[in-house]
């Protein structure tokens, strides 16, 4: 599923999406979700006059995007509108169909009111039971050979890579599991040994063999989670939104995954513990 606001991002994210639905051998589905002008102090044929104008500039502008996306050859798509908010409408379409991953751009039409569009980002992966991908306005191509799975050995990391595998296993990416360690001082040898004993549990409960790890000693803030991204090439960062203060709970202490999640280096892929 790709929701659009018919901002260039989305069209970008759309485009990865059929490229990730070629290879997964799924189809796509692109929908715009609006919400019409009401007021008491219209009358009714005023209000019913103004939901009509945006069902018909809802139905132009997603019928002028899907033209844009230009030929998509033997993905299958389809594409509605809904007069609905955007994590209602795809709660509802996730109940009509089997929707097994959610595509969205990072920056909207919004333009540089990106609190609003970091809001809905948010609302969707809070709210939404399916895996929910943040594709940057800078990707150029598809590609997926170098994963990087930020940790901090919680248990719906089990969830997250179980998904992941679900979703990409028949591309067969290499994944690399990265803990970044805080404080002053260096990784000691039994830190060391945590990490390496999270991997052979992941190994363990989920389809994933063959992990790589890796013991970061930086900062933890989003110029070094870039450095990290750049140095390995990635294609595609994991986060897992969980309950407790792991990783991604510190990152939204410290403000960073609001900088990760609205201005993200690679493609971000963000499951939950509630993701089916």
């Amino acid at each position: 599923m790709v929701p659009t606001d018919f901002s260039n991002n989305a069209l970008i994210a759309a485009r990865y999406g059929i490229e990730l639905a070629r290879k997964m051998q799924a189809h796509v589905h692109v929908f715009h979700a609006y919400r019409p002008f009401t007021s008491a102090f219209q009358s009714p044929l005023a209000n019913q006059t103004d939901e009509q104008r945006a069902k018909t500039g809802a139905e132009k502008g997603l019928d002028e995007f899907i033209s844009k996306l230009g030929k998509h050859g033997d993905v299958q798509l389809t594409s509605s509108t809904a007069k609905n908010s955007l994590v209602e409408a795809i709660n509802h379409y996730i109940k009509e169909d089997n929707v097994s991953l959610v595509v969205m751009g990072a920056h909207g039409a919004s333009g540089t009111r990106k609190d609003l569009l970091g809001n809905n980002t948010y609302d969707v992966a809070k709210d939404v039971s399916r895996p929910l991908l943040i594709v940057p306005e800078h990707t150029n191509t598809f590609k997926l050979e170098n994963v990087v799975f930020f940790t901090d050995y919680q248990q719906g990391d089990i969830k997250s890579l179980t998904s992941f595998n679900s979703l990409f296993g028949n591309i067969r990416p290499s994944c690399t599991l990265v803990h970044i360690h805080e404080g002053k001082d260096a990784p000691t040898e039994d830190n060391l040994q945590s990490l390496q004993q999270w991997k052979a549990t992941l190994e363990k409960e989920t389809p994933v063999k063959d992990l790589s790890v890796e013991m970061a000693h930086v900062p933890e803030n989003v110029e070094a989670v870039n450095e990290i991204l750049d140095r390995m090439n990635t294609d595609m960062t994991l986060i897992t939104l969980i309950d407790s203060r792991g990783f991604f709970k510190k990152l939204v202490h410290k403000s960073l995954a609001r900088a990760i999640v609205l201005n993200p280096h690679t493609p971000v892929l963000l499951t939950s513990e509630d993701t089916e």
